[in-house]
């Protein structure tokens, strides 16, 4: 096989050094959706302009039907393989199971295999004839499987994928949009350049140009993915982002009418609905006639959320946003569904659980300012108790030490109660125990502070009172409680064989005995002043009781 370097054959050569260099450069991005796909196309590409190129240096017409035969490898396989890029670049890659796949490339398969034995039945080639222009040329007579096979079925498949890339560049951002548009450009250039040479336009007979228009593609190719950052920048097609997202989406435009929704729509609003494209939005939410009017323009809240229970009494979330054009003028509203049922009743759990806890730590802090209160507080009287008294006095007379005022005690003693608990009882003398208690709140100030000390034995703090004037409370006290008296049923209470003969309703009248201490007077500690009020109780018993005595 003579060789003999031509002009067509350089070029041809030249091309196919572009589509290796540039598939590389894809290659190097093939994790990229449409990266590997490209990849293999321009590998493809350069095998068709390798083939040209030897066909073109090759010397006699047989061995330039070898290189014929050469080039169909790649020439078959660019239309499927673009095909298969247009699928990847907009994530349509459901589409490319190994089975449709393997379909698509067919019919490149079976044309390849007539290729190879054209000699047993001319259906690719019918005639070989040297033309007239020289250079090595020759040109072909195609049979019907080159026009049905190698020139019908790829220009459809190449049709379908010029139409994917030119559906995904409609809706996308500027920056996407030139990348298809270098795509499409570098894709159908060789495509006109053979539609051309197959309807017979060439000016140069046998010339198949489309081989070398392969440097103009590679080189868009080339500045696309460094320029425009091909298969860096790939979009997310629209049925990736609409179609498979789970939130609900409405396209509406100026009139409220749905132009595009998505499946999750549908699915969310259930079948109370039935959403179409160029129905009016108040038709789609008649079920809920409070969301009709967030859609009118006059309304303040357009911008805001809203919630709703559906037909299965889940809630679904509501959110619009202004659609505007590229003059940046309302085109119309894009309304986002979005179900947050789980969000809710996990809202109400929490909610719930929360005024549980809320409850919980009020009963907790109830029972604790009742343990408090059981802790400082006589059981019986409900009076403070001795613990209490300990801590308060203490206190008491730090301040009183501090900025400097009196305080008195009133040490008080019930009088013959001894006789009282024998006669009647302990109920009885429980009873009177706090029919006193009762009295002497009743009688105090705010600020006294009164206490059971122990047995029938009370007493009373008064800070700010000087001796004088807590004598003549004291005074006051013992001559009220004379004349005062406790009505008592004793018969359920009594030791039996102890109730007296035609008493069966009783008034307990008892006496008190108060003694008198005062700080700084008496004492200067908690212990020496209570001592002194007791002391001061014991002398106004032994004074004949039912009186007051001061230390």
């Amino acid at each position: 096989m003579d060789i003999e370097i031509t002009s067509y054959a350089v070029i041809g050569f030249i091309g196919a050094a572009i589509a290796v260099l540039v598939a590389w450069l894809a290659w190097l991005r093939r994790e990229t959706p449409g990266g590997k796909a490209l990849s293999v196309l321009l590998m493809a590409a350069a095998i068709w302009a390798f083939g040209s190129a030897m066909e073109h240096a090759t010397l006699g017409i047989p061995g330039q039907i070898i290189w014929s035969k050469f080039e169909y490898l790649g020439s078959e396989s660019c239309p499927v393989l673009l095909l298969i890029f247009a699928l990847e670049y907009n994530n349509m890659r459901r589409w490319l199971t190994r089975r449709n796949v393997a379909l698509l490339f067919i019919i490149p398969l079976i044309v390849f295999l007539l290729a190879l034995t054209n000699e047993w039945h001319h259906l690719i080639w019918t005639s070989f004839t040297p033309s007239p222009a020289g250079e090595n040329l020759t040109i072909y007579g195609h049979g019907p499987a080159f026009w049905i096979g190698a020139t019908g079925y790829s220009y459809l498949v190449m049709l379908i994928g010029t139409l994917l890339l030119v559906r995904g560049a409609l809706g996308l951002p500027d920056a996407y949009r030139m990348q298809v548009i270098m795509i499409l450009t570098a894709t159908l250039m060789p495509w006109i350049v053979n539609a051309i040479y197959i309807a017979g336009f060439s000016s140069i007979p046998g010339l198949e140009p489309t081989p070398f228009v392969v440097i103009f593609s590679g080189s868009l190719f080339a500045w696309a993915i460094y320029r425009f950052r091909l298969l860096d920048l790939v979009p997310i097609a629209r049925h990736m982002l609409i179609e498979t997202m789970n939130e609900g989406m409405l396209v509406l435009d100026q009139q409220n009418r749905i132009v595009d929704t998505n499946p999750a729509a549908k699915k969310l609003l259930g079948s109370r609905v039935d959403i179409k494209i160029g129905k009016s939005v108040a038709e789609i939410f008649q079920p809920w006639p409070e969301l009709k009017t967030i859609f009118h323009d006059d309304n303040p809240q357009q911008r805001s959320e809203f919630t709703f229970g559906d037909a299965r009494g889940g809630f679904i979330e509501i959110s619009l946003a202004p659609v505007v054009d590229w003059r940046g003028q309302l085109a119309g509203q894009f309304v986002t569904l979005r179900d947050i049922t789980d969000k809710r009743h996990i809202q109400y759990e929490l909610e719930s659980a929360n005024e549980n806890l809320r409850v919980k730590l009020a009963e907790v802090e109830s029972l604790q300012t009742t343990l408090n209160e059981r802790a400082i507080r006589d059981s019986l009287t409900g009076l403070y108790n001795r613990r209490y008294l300990d801590e308060t006095l203490e206190r008491e007379l730090f301040r009183a030490q501090r900025e400097e005022y009196d305080i008195s005690l009133l040490m008080i003693d019930i009088d013959h109660f001894k006789h009282l608990n024998d006669t009647y009882g302990h109920k009885a003398g429980d009873r009177f125990l706090k029919f006193v208690a009762s009295f002497l709140e009743e009688r105090v100030r705010q600020g006294d502070i009164v206490c059971r000390y122990g047995g029938e034995e009370f007493l009373i703090i008064m800070p700010t009172v000087h001796q004088a004037d807590a004598q003549k409370r004291a005074e006051m006290l013992c001559n009220q409680f004379s004349q005062s008296s406790l009505k008592y049923e004793p018969t359920e209470h009594m030791p039996e064989g102890q109730m007296p003969t035609g008493h069966m309703n009783v008034e307990l009248h008892l006496t008190i005995s108060i003694g008198v201490a005062t700080y700084p007077k008496d004492g200067l500690s908690a212990d020496e002043i209570t001592v002194a009020a007791d002391k001061a109780m014991y002398e106004a018993k032994q004074a004949g009781r039912n009186t007051v005595r001061v230390r």
